[in-house]
Formats: structure tokens, sequence, C-alpha cells
């Protein structure tokens, strides 16, 4: 799914990944993927560059996210010290999915996790 650059499609792109995983998540851990999408996709949008896409893969009783964007800035991880103004969104997907990570692409850099 290709994104625009605009705050408002962080609720639709959480709203198409669990539209999509209804049938392969329980309740808790669609709770968990629309956290996860939510953060990925903020990031993008607020630190990444066009173009931004989100796939959505789901699985044997997971799913994968990835989200793309046109900027090859490695990931910045918030520190403890750093919590207390922002930078709280990849340790919240650290904390709600399976595994995560990032890596770079062709035109910029990849950000996945799985639930």
């Amino acid at each position: 799914m290709q994104l625009v650059r605009d705050p408002t499609v962080v609720a639709v792109a959480r709203r198409h990944a669990v539209d999509v995983c209804r049938g392969t998540l329980d309740d808790d851990q669609c709770d968990s993927l629309a956290l996860a999408v939510s953060e990925l996709v903020t990031n993008a949008i607020r630190y990444g560059r066009d173009p931004i896409t989100l796939t959505v893969e789901p699985t044997a009783g997971t799913v994968r996210v990835e989200v793309t964007d046109g900027d090859p800035t490695p990931l910045f991880v918030g520190l403890p010290e750093d919590l207390a103004t922002g930078r709280r969104g990849l340790l919240l997907v650290a904390g709600v999915s399976r595994s995560w990570g990032w890596h770079p692409t062709s035109g910029g850099k990849s950000v996945w996790c799985e639930i």
C-alpha cells in the first residue's frame, strides 16, 4: 500500500493492517499490530522520505509488517534518557513484536516487525 506524507494516513494504515489480519491474529495481537503499524508509519512520515509503502503479510499465526521509505539514514532508537522527550516508537514496536529490525534498500530503508 502506497502512503502519502500526511499524518491522517496513519489511521488508514492501521485499519488496513488490522482488517487484513483479523483471521490470523487474536484481539490482543491485533491491538499490538495496530500499535506497531502506527509507530512505523508515523516514523516514516516524520523522519523518512517518499516513497513510503506499507506491506502486511499474514501467514499461519504470524503477521509481518514492513514499512519502507526513501531515506537511507539508519534508524535512531531512543536511549532511556531520551524517553522523556519522545523517541519511544521503536521501543514500543520492540515491546509488542516477536521480532523487529531494519535493513537498507536500494532507495532507502525498510523497517519490519512480526506480531
